[in-house]
């Protein structure tokens, strides 16, 4: 008789009993007997790190604003944009006259926090190059700006329903750079670019949100051309985009009287029992989840051959907090491995080259949870062949880490049950001596 002996085990450094559940399939012929395990209590060890910088050299946004965080505290991204024209060369008529010069932000739709209240953005002249440092922007990179604006907008943003944000600029700055094309001072993009070197976008630190914009806003200079008829002249504009390469975010947060305020650099760990048994993510600042997962090798303690079925990480959102109204997460996550300095190594991939993502798997209102699944077999099978395993971990990391601010809180392993971080392994034995 082919019998299967399904048993919950209990393993972190030792096993504890075996409750053991029998199921008989098959055939009288067939003289196998295999158990097959459900270990769902190895020992799993979160903690908070932050990342000392993170490349944002391919942000998919300009993304500018501020808020106030219970957790985080305060959020700011300001953004750099280098100016490319849209002509070969420049030529204005000399009848021209100068009329205004507008910044035209076109939202994405993406925007964290509260867009309620009324917003404020400056805009300043870049002074300097923007340049990458070592080959790369990070979140890190500051570039020498004017401390006069070219702008000051107060509004109340609508995302969702209108198409762009228009933001008037200084006329003096618009009509001196009008006056320099019309009079071929400046005549192509490489003699715009050495005095103009770009714009930046900023936001009061009193905002209460980050709003995203496209990478194809633009700025307009609108100007007339009189045609010798009384009461007619014909419109104008003279086109510049962002430039794909040269635009980058800088974001920083003011984390003084939060958890993070005391981390010294990426090696500076925060167990979750320090943080009111939480980890947490916030993308763009470069705070991530790390995952230890320490007594693999108590599997080797099961009696006879053994192997791996599957494995699953379940992970659950800390649900308490007001800040969940309005502080939205999505619904994957991406997972990497880290080395114990937590260096990136590579992404994690399942078996068929595909990135290793957890989904949403349920929200049950009974016991108020939110879980992530994640399936990492190749994972634990990469820790248990390892020369170094006690070297290698999984951090979280949401798709637009690098474009966003989102932030996620996390329940750690000292939890209630229902919303404790859990590791699931499916073990067969055979052959059991």
């Amino acid at each position: 008789m082919f019998t299967i002996a399904i048993l919950v085990l209990t393993l972190a450094c030792t096993k504890n009993e075996e409750e053991i559940f029998s199921l008989d399939i098959g055939n009288d012929w067939v003289d196998i007997k295999t158990k097959v395990y459900l270990i769902d209590t190895i020992t799993v060890k979160l903690s908070t790190f932050q990342f000392d910088s993170i490349n944002v050299s391919t942000t998919k946004r300009v993304m500018v604003g501020s808020y106030n965080d219970s957790e985080f505290g305060i959020t700011k991204s300001k953004s750099y944009i280098q100016l490319k024209s849209d002509y070969d060369t420049f030529e204005i008529d000399d009848k021209a006259k100068y009329d205004s010069i507008l910044l035209v932000l076109k939202y994405d739709k993406y925007f964290y926090n509260d867009t309620i209240p009324n917003q404020e953005f400056k805009v300043y002249k870049v002074l300097d190059d923007i340049e990458p440092d070592e080959d790369y922007f990070y979140n890190t990179t500051l570039i020498k700006s004017s401390a006069i604006p070219l702008a000051i907008k107060n509004f109340q943003p609508r995302p969702n329903k209108i198409d762009s944000l228009i933001i008037n600029l200084d006329k003096t700055f618009g009509e001196t750079l009008f006056n320099k094309i019309k009079d071929n001072q400046i005549n192509n993009e490489d003699e715009f670019l050495d005095e103009y070197k770009g714009l930046l976008i900023e936001g009061n630190e009193s905002n209460t949100s980050i709003l995203g914009f496209t990478l194809d806003s633009e700025l307009h200079i609108y100007y007339s051309i009189d045609n010798g008829i009384e009461f007619e002249s014909e419109n104008k504009i003279l086109n510049f985009s962002f430039s794909a390469t040269k635009i980058f975010n800088h974001i920083e947060s003011d984390q003084e009287g939060t958890f993070f305020e005391n981390i010294e650099n990426s090696e500076t760990l925060l167990p979750s029992f320090e943080t009111n048994n939480n980890t947490f993510i916030q993308s763009g600042t470069g705070i991530t989840t790390r995952i230890d997962i320490p007594y693999l090798e108590t599997l080797y303690d099961i009696p006879g051959e053994g192997v791996i079925l599957d494995t699953f990480l379940r992970i659950s959102l800390e649900q308490s907090s007001d800040d969940l109204k309005i502080l939205k997460t999505r619904d994957s996550l991406q997972l990497y491995i880290v080395n114990q300095k937590n260096e990136i190594i590579e992404e994690l991939l399942d078996y068929g080259d595909n990135i290793v993502t957890g989904e949403i798997e349920n929200n049950v209102s009974e016991f108020n949870t939110t879980n992530y699944l994640f399936p990492i077999k190749p994972f634990i099978d990469l820790k248990l062949t390892a020369i170094k395993p006690e070297d290698l971990f999984l951090i979280l990391i949401p798709k637009d880490f690098y474009s966003s601010v989102d932030r996620y809180i996390f329940e750690g392993e000292h939890a209630t049950k229902d919303q404790k971080v859990k590791l699931e392994i499916i073990y067969t034995v055979y052959n059991e001596n």
